[in-house]
């Protein structure tokens, strides 16, 4: 397990390590960006934090399992995505936000090296390596598969922003590499955790495909103001119309009460009024004299 015994595991390690630092390098315009103009905008930065924290524990996974391949790419994943959170950091304007996403990853961190460590001092050496496998198994498992939990979210508003060809191609291949590289090592946390990806990846592409589709056939209403003059999106205009529908129905359905009471009692002009009483018993009278 050492990593280069064999052809077929040396090509899939480097392979892997090339297209994860190229995901890696990737993010280096935004932040730069970032650096330049000092505003962070609606930039989530909440998966790069998590990102460090799965690139340090593939790094002790790889470490205690003798899987030098893993270590690398995962320790300069996580140099990079630490030196994107500080850019971020420093660039925020926002005091609260600053101190929410600062708090947020020493906690985070604080909380994997703590469980590390407590694993590689307590734990009996032979669980070790499984333990951590797992743990680090599912952090990359749900990484990889957090985009399809935006699907709805971008069906409702029409967009495919989210979404980012290149980088789901770069993801299919670098996970089919590692993949393909703990087949080879006979790893099935590495190979199981990476072809997760691999498979996030093809998904993503697929309904890529199908929201151009879906935006063709039925994009979304443009935005459009409201009586007040304020700039409405769809969803809210929606809600407004059927609140407006609602309102007409309850309306109508009055206003045929009201008919229907009308009906039953006839019309005005057939209803004898007062008078007209007085001169049919006056005019009785007259005769009976």
């Amino acid at each position: 397990m050492g990593g280069g015994v064999y052809p077929e595991i040396l090509a899939t390690q480097i392979l892997g390590n090339v297209l994860i630092a190229a995901i890696v390098l990737s993010n280096v315009p935004y932040f730069y960006k970032i650096e330049m103009t000092r505003d962070v905008g609606e930039f989530n930065i909440y998966p790069f934090v998590f990102m460090i924290g799965q690139a340090l524990m593939w790094v002790a996974y790889g470490t205690i399992s003798n899987i030098q391949g893993l270590v690398p790419v995962n320790a300069f994943g996580l140099i990079f995505n630490l030196a994107f959170i500080l850019i971020y950091i420093s660039a925020s304007r926002d005091t609260k936000k600053k101190r929410i996403v600062m708090s947020s990853f020493v906690i985070y961190i604080a909380i994997l090296v703590s469980f590390v460590l407590i694993i590689f001092f307590q734990a009996p050496k032979e669980k070790i390596q499984p333990i951590l496998g797992w743990l680090t198994c599912i952090l990359l498992v749900a990484f990889y598969c957090s985009p399809i939990l935006n699907f709805y979210s971008m069906y409702k508003q029409r967009t495919t922003g989210s979404l980012s060809i290149p980088l789901s191609i770069t993801s299919i291949l670098s996970g089919a590499a590692f993949g393909l590289y703990g087949y080879f090592l006979e790893d099935n946390f590495v190979l199981v955790s990476n072809f997760s990806g691999c498979g996030s990846g093809i998904i993503q592409i697929i309904w890529y495909f199908i929201m151009k589709i879906i935006i063709k056939h039925s994009p979304p209403p443009p935005k459009k103001d409201d009586d007040n003059g304020m700039s409405i999106s769809y969803e809210m205009e929606e809600n407004l119309k059927n609140k407006k529908k609602n309102k007409n129905k309850s309306v109508n359905n009055n206003n045929d009460k009201n008919n229907d009471n009308d009906n039953d009692n006839g019309p005005n002009d057939n209803i004898d009024s007062p008078d007209d009483n007085n001169d049919i018993i006056s005019e009785t009278k007259t005769r009976e004299e």
